[in-house]
């Protein structure tokens, strides 16, 4: 039994070593032979995932012949390639193992215990060996974790996992593959040339293969194209690094072997569990290497940013100091109330070697009428040697005063803007709007950090960088409080120092204060040079407000001022001479104190205010402690300074009562002299009609018996008696001295309607075109109707009579402010100047027919008995008679 396990045991080796058939194999053949007494005997293997029985020893013939297991029963026979051989499987609990196939039929009951123990060897030695190749595949998984610890990078760690994977899981490929967005990139593969190909997320092999769970497949149904080889089977276990972050998967396609026999030729579960306890291995040890790769990373950043803390710190300082520094030169700018100087303060903290130190300061100052930046002052080294000098005398300078201030204002008192780079650029216009950074740092306010790439990308024409000769500089804008008021450019072009950072936030703190220290100082300049005006000024107004209230206090007319509330606000000296009231009795009194008349004045000036015009009184009479006198007043609007707002109304009152009784006393006269001429002319008008009377009482003398002849006599005669009766009516009318007048309230375009009614025919007559305009359709004044009808009539019969047939006539009512006002035009040839001057001369007519007093009548009406005015104007195709009056009487009278 011991020889039987021996053989069994050292040809089942063999067999896995090196393959069937074997001599190994053969030794067992010849033994069972010699234990069966037969003369042929052959050994298969069962493969259950085939479900077939494998011949692997026996007749060479029919060595590795496949035969099905269905076809195999215990004690039958099967005939192979034309021989029948006799068949007895060989099991293990049931379990079938293998089988003999025999030449002969053999009594299985006399063999029945050497089967039985053949397949009891056959089974154990046959697992046995499995169990030592899982063994060894086993050891070799500790083998990768020695390889994992001694890997010190994660591209390393994937590459070293593959090829170990490689060499113990043999595979014609082995790859592994990260997810990319939708698709999946080969990161590493043995063979390396598919590293970096891409496998489209929508390919049947990435939906198929790329699953969540670890699976093998055994003849994939689908396409397997990039490999370039046929797919037999797969196995695949998926996997997550990076805490999930990034997704790979390990696949291995077709799996190989070597000389030896192998019973599963595809991916097994074993197989799988060996791959998937890798990965977790492989996971482990990426995690390791990940933690202390960043642990590493952790480690140099901390060394960095201690460096960097310490570079920090450092910078810290120099800013504090830098801070302070401006701090130094804000405080000196504002100690100085003197433009130029606080400009040197500056120019001196930005340059010198104690301060900020940079080698050269160009200061552009803005011209806001030219709006131009111009040239003032360029301080600094002319070449490198001067660099080293100026600190050393700025350190030696500074070791005199503790205080920086004070060195700043000592300094600044020794400055002189003579030196060769501000000759320079004295006065030279620099235009800001075309120039792309001095635009910036002026319109944008902003701080300009010029290089060497910004200078070199300059399209527009550049005349700043010539100038400057240096590939980096700062623009740096002196910001007021409401505009800039100009540039500093500075630069090291000798010392060669960058312009760092944190120069420019020092210098962006500088150029505030510095702006605002500026305008300071030239406000201070300013309000200084206003005051002293101011004073002057103060003097003049005072001079003037003296001398105006001595000119108001002898002018020879009355001054009143109202304010808009209608109170008294000035009242001067002539005012108090007409009135009887002194200033103090009728400052912030109202008019209507002093009677109606001044409440009238009062009632006018809100007129005035409203409408903001002048009003103008004519011989205006107010009676004075029952003393009646003429007064010229004029209301005007009292505007201020600007004439923007409206204070009150200011009145003068001109004593006119000498010249209105002069007047008087001259139209007395003029009528008296009139009475001679007028007697000349009454003798003529007389004349003719009693010349022609006597002439006809004669021939009704002569020819008293002929009827007809004495009918047409008295005719004639009847008519001229009429005639002597208008004439004496007319010359009685004009030459009467007073006459009594009705005053009475009525509309004016009623009696106007009266008036062309009756002239209503004779318009029709002649197919004149009337017309009628008025500003209200009632117009009420108070005057002597039958007189305003009167001259009505008179004018409108005139322009019947001066208007050819076909022509026009306008009759207009405009309503003033005190007066109304009537126009009646008629179309015709425009009077000419030498007859419109006698027009209104008693007896002057241009009619055949007439006394020539129509018009003198209607003037006395007008202008005597209702204070109005009636005048002539010409047009080009006519003539306008117009007449105005009072709406109201203004003395309450019965005669005028």
């Amino acid at each position: 039994m011991i020889f039987l396990s021996k053989l069994v045991y050292e040809g089942i080796s063999e067999l896995f070593e090196h393959g069937y058939p074997n001599e190994k194999l053969q030794n067992l053949i010849e033994d069972v032979k010699k234990h069966l007494n037969v003369g042929i005997v052959n050994l298969a293997i069962y493969e259950e995932n085939k479900g077939i029985l494998r011949i692997i020893a026996g007749e060479k013939d029919i060595v590795s012949t496949k035969i099905d297991k269905n076809l195999i029963k215990n004690a039958s026979n099967i005939n192979i390639k034309g021989k029948n051989y006799f068949t007895i499987l060989l099991t293990f609990n049931s379990n079938v193992i293998g089988g003999l196939l025999l030449d002969k039929k053999v009594d299985l009951e006399k063999y029945k215990s050497y089967i039985e123990e053949l397949s009891n060897i056959l089974y154990h030695s046959y697992n046995l060996y499995l169990a030592k190749m899982k063994m060894k595949r086993m050891q070799k998984l500790l083998e990768i974790t020695d390889l994992f610890s001694s890997v010190e990078n994660v591209n390393n760690l994937m590459k070293k996992f593959v090829e170990t994977l490689y060499l113990h899981l043999p595979s014609d490929m082995i790859f592994l593959a990260k997810k990319d967005n939708e698709d999946y990139i080969i990161k590493n593969s043995l063979p390396e040339t598919y590293v970096d190909k891409l496998i489209p997320g929508f390919s049947d092999f990435a939906i198929n293969t790329f699953i969540e769970k670890p699976q093998i497949i055994v003849k994939p149904k689908f396409e397997c194209d990039f490999v370039g080889f046929k797919v037999k089977s797969m196995m695949i276990v998926p996997f997550q690094l990076n805490e999930g972050r990034e997704e790979f998967w390990l696949v291995f396609i077709n799996k190989t072997h070597g000389a030896g026999y192998i019973p599963e030729k595809s991916y097994e579960s074993f197989d799988l569990d060996i791959a998937i306890d890798a990965v977790k291995r492989f996971e482990l040890a990426y995690s390791r290497l990940s933690y202390y790769e960043q642990l590493i990373n952790e480690i140099n950043k901390l060394k960095n940013l201690k460096i960097e803390h310490e570079k920090l710190i450092e910078n810290q300082k120099e800013q504090l100091k830098k801070l302070n520094i401006v701090h130094y030169i804000s405080q000196a700018m504002r100690t100085s109330n003197d433009p130029k100087e606080v400009l040197k303060v500056l120019l001196i903290g930005l340059t010198s070697g104690r301060t900020l130190g940079f080698n050269r300061a160009l200061l552009l100052l803005k011209d806001k009428e030219k709006d131009v930046l111009v040239g003032k002052a360029w301080i600094g080294p002319a070449n490198e040697k001067e660099v080293e000098n100026e600190w050393k005398i700025a350190n030696q300078r500074a070791m005199r005063y503790g205080d920086v201030v004070q060195y700043l204002m000592e300094e600044s008192m020794s400055l002189t803007l003579d030196n060769i780079l501000t000759k320079r650029i004295k006065g030279a216009i620099f235009p800001y709007k075309s120039h792309r950074f001095l635009e910036r740092a002026v319109l944008r306010r902003k701080i300009v950090h010029v290089n060497k790439k910004m200078i070199n990308e300059i399209q527009t024409p550049d005349y700043l960088s010539p100038l400057l000769d240096t590939e980096e500089f700062v623009i740096v804008p002196l910001v007021g409080k409401n505009d800039i008021l100009g540039v500093v450019i500075l630069d090291n072009k000798y010392s060669k120092h960058e312009i760092s950072s944190s120069d420019i936030e020092i210098l962006r703190l500088l150029s505030d204060s510095a702006g605002l220290a500026i305008e300071n100082s030239k406000n201070y300049a300013e309000l200084k040079e206003k005051t002293i005006n101011l004073e002057r000024q103060k003097y003049v107004i005072e001079y003037l407000k003296d001398f105006s209230e001595l000119v108001l206090q002898n002018l020879t007319a009355a001054i009143v001022v109202l304010n808009k509330e209608g109170e008294i606000t000035e009242w001067n000296k002539k005012a108090e001479h007409y009135f009887k009231k002194s200033k103090e009795e009728m400052l912030g009194k109202n008019l209507s104190l002093l009677g109606e008349k001044f409440k009238e004045l009062g009632n006018l000036s809100f007129e005035v205010l409203k409408n903001k015009n002048e009003l103008k009184l004519t011989n205006y009479l107010i009676s004075i402690l029952n003393q009646d006198r003429y007064f010229d007043i004029s209301i005007a609007p009292l505007w201020d300074a600007e004439r923007i707002m409206l204070q009150g109304t200011i009145i003068t009152f001109e004593d006119v009562t000498e010249k209105v009784l002069l007047e008087k006393e001259r139209k007395k006269q003029e009528k008296l002299a009139a009475l001679g001429e007028m007697a000349a002319r009454v003798v003529h008008e007389l004349r003719n009609p009693i010349s022609v009377l006597g002439g006809f009482v004669k021939r009704l003398e002569k020819y008293s018996d002929d009827e007809i002849k004495r009918r047409k006599y008295l005719k004639i005669i009847s008519d001229e008696i009429f005639r002597l009766e208008n004439i004496v009516s007319e010359i009685l009318e004009f030459s009467r001295e007073r006459k009594v007048l009705n005053f009475e309230e009525f509309n004016l375009n009623e009696l106007i309607s009266e008036v062309f009614l009756l002239h209503e025919d004779k318009i029709k007559a002649k197919n004149i075109m009337f017309e009628f305009k008025t500003d209200s359709e009632r117009i009420e004044i108070k005057a002597d109707k039958s007189r305003i009808k009167q001259v009505l009539i008179n004018l409108l019969q005139n322009a019947i009579d001066e208007t050819l047939e076909g022509g026009k006539i306008e009759m207009k009512v405009k309503k003033g402010l005190r007066n109304v006002k009537v126009i009646i035009w008629n179309q015709g040839k425009p009077i000419e100047k030498e007859i419109l001057e006698k027009l209104f001369t008693p007896f002057f007519t241009t009619k055949v027919h007439g006394t020539g007093l129509g018009l003198s009548i209607c003037k006395k009406i007008i202008e005597d008995e209702h204070r109005g005015k009636i005048w002539v104007e010409t047009t080009e195709d006519g003539n306008s008679f117009i007449f105005e009056i009072p709406y109201t009487n203004e003395k309450e009278e019965k005669y005028a």
